[in-house]
């Protein structure tokens, strides 16, 4: 991958952390029939990526871990289907051409820290779907953009109940991913525009808070 490149996915995901929170708004997670009483505080912002907050979340009874190819019948409902499992935990696979390398780690009980690297540029779908106590949550990133090998750091909380109506203590953890497409490397003199169109985005976003 060449300097110029490096330096675009650096720039790129940097706006994006700046002026990621002022596009989107966090929402409360949904939840799936009869569990509404587990939603607690729990939002698209409690999993973040590249400074972004999911876009959609959903609580639900289901231990995504279940299976050898994971369990998304507490998300796909929501989500949609066609799901291909990464890992379940941090760990790595190659779908549809691109290899996906996940990292995670937990701070607390309750919080921590992940990253995403990809070997090639792409757009896709990505679940971040996490199992505590007897509920869990999946964060969807809907057609997610990712930098060859520019990693991207992210954040994750639980603020769901459980049976007791406490927040419960992680548990374990799976990534799920579909609509993988390979992007092109774009020419040099698109990268003064796209950051130009990206400082523009940001300041319009900001105005309008």
């Amino acid at each position: 991958m060449n300097t110029s490149l490096r330096v675009l996915g650096a720039m790129t995901l940097a706006f994006g952390a700046l002026f990621g929170a002022s596009v989107a708004q966090a929402a409360a997670c949904t939840a799936t029939s009869g569990q509404d009483s587990f939603i607690g505080a729990a939002s698209t912002a409690d999993v973040t990526l590249g400074g972004l907050a999911s876009s959609q979340c959903v609580i639900s009874g289901v231990n995504p871990s279940q299976g050898p190819n994971g369990n998304t019948s507490g998300f796909d409902g929501v989500f949609g289907s066609g799901w291909s499992l990464i890992s379940k935990g941090p760990g790595s696979a190659t779908i549809d051409g691109v290899n996906f390398t996940l990292a995670f780690t937990q701070t607390t009980g309750t919080t921590g820290t992940w990253s995403l690297t990809t070997d090639q540029n792409a757009s896709f779908d990505l679940v971040f779907a996490m199992h505590a106590s007897n509920h869990s949550g999946a964060f969807l990133f809907d057609e997610h953009a990712s930098f060859a090998t520019t990693a991207q750091d992210g954040s994750w909380v639980i603020r769901w109940l459980n049976n007791g109506g406490n927040v419960p203590g992680f548990s374990n953890v799976n990534f799920f991913v579909r609509d993988v497409v390979v992007t092109a490397v774009p020419e040099p003199a698109s990268y003064v525009l796209l950051l130009a169109g990206l400082v523009a985005g940001g300041f319009v976003a900001r105005r309008r808070r």
